[in-house]
């Protein structure tokens, strides 16, 4: 996976089931006491990666059906990406608003 993407949905459960089984390895060393604390901050791990990939799911649905994430400007003249400037940076074309 590389660092700049998002991991899918199979990736994330391949994770989280990973992180569920070294969890429970560390968990069977721990004293009654520290495992409670243990278990209550993995339980809001997990929901907070639930709630990653139930983000992922929808941003990959909302782009399979269409709504595709803004383009970026683009100079007329040389197709250049261009900022919220008046003039071209590349080819120093007028932009038009």
């Amino acid at each position: 996976m590389d660092s700049r993407t998002m991991p899918s949905p199979e990736e994330l459960e391949k994770m989280l089931e990973k992180a569920k089984k070294e969890a429970e390895a560390a968990l069977a060393k721990l004293t009654p006491e520290q495992r409670a604390e243990a278990e209550m901050r993995a339980k809001k791990l997990m929901e907070e990666d639930a709630a990653a990939m139930r983000e992922l799911v929808e941003s990959a649905s909302k782009l399979s059906a269409g709504a595709a994430p803004k383009a970026a400007r683009e100079c007329p003249h040389c197709l250049a990406p261009v900022g919220s400037g008046r003039v071209c940076e590349y080819c120093g074309s007028p932009l038009e608003d």
